[in-house]
This record gives structure tokens, C-alpha cells and sequence, in this order.
């Protein structure tokens, strides 16, 4: 269904609306008419009511399908991660990259500014392919 095609009701509906408006027109007691108008609220209120749960059932499910098209993108461009090699996490490590090598500068950044420190005292890190 066409978002710029307008809803229109069905040609049964279109002639149950017509016989409907010429009982009302052609109706001369004030009871009847009360009877039908008080019918046509109900129903109003009941499709108005159907209405507004569909429409929040569209919202929502459109909702899902954006997350989860957003969730296989983002697994699909972050497919390496730097973790550290004694399994504790920090700033660097848990960090996504779409490839080897964005990872591997933000290392050689990393340990370029360690370069002073002792050895022994540093963090080591790896690169891990996530998907393959």
C-alpha cells in the first residue's frame, strides 16, 4: 500500500454509509435517530480506538526494524576491536574499528606516548577480527 495513495472506503462500505444517510434523512422519529446516532458514536469511538492501536503497532515495529538494521550495520562496519591481553578493559580496549589498520594507529599512538614508561608496567594490547 502506496503512503500517498489516500484511503478511501470500500464500495460496500460506500453504499452501506449511503443507505445508512437516507434512512437518517427520510426518518421521522426522534427516537430512532437518537438510536442511530447514539450507535454511531460507539462505533466511532471503537474505530478510533482500533485506529490509534495500529498506529502505535506501526510505530513500534518500525522502530524494531530501524535498531535492527542499525544493530547489523554497526556489526558489519565495526569488525576489529582491541582488547588487552590480560583481559581487563580500560579507554583503549572494547574499542570497535572498521578495519586493521584504524586500529592498529590508534595502538602505535598508544604506545608511542608510553614510549618513556617501563616496560614491564605497560598494558599489552591485540587486534581481534570480530566478524570474518
Amino acid at each position: 500500500m502506496s503512503l500517498e495513495k489516500p484511503i478511501e472506503p470500500s464500495t460496500v462500505t460506500q453504499f452501506q454509509t449511503e443507505k445508512l444517510r437516507r434512512t437518517i434523512q427520510e426518518c421521522q422519529d426522534i427516537k430512532t435517530l437518537r438510536g442511530i446516532a447514539m450507535e454511531l458514536l460507539q462505533l466511532h469511538e471503537k474505530k478510533s480506538a482500533i485506529a490509534e492501536w495500529a498506529t502505535k503497532k506501526g510505530v513500534d515495529a518500525e522502530c524494531r526494524a530501524l535498531v535492527a538494521e542499525m544493530s547489523i550495520e554497526n556489526k558489519l562496519a565495526k569488525t576489529f576491536q582491541i582488547i588487552r591481553t590480560d583481559g581487563q578493559s580500560d579507554e583503549i580496549a572494547g574499542r570497535y574499528f572498521s578495519s586493521y589498520d584504524e586500529a592498529h594507529t590508534v595502538l602505535e599512538r598508544y604506545y608511542a606516548d608510553l614510549s618513556c614508561s617501563d616496560e614491564d608496567e605497560r598494558e599489552y594490547y591485540d587486534i581481534v577480527e570480530l566478524n570474518s
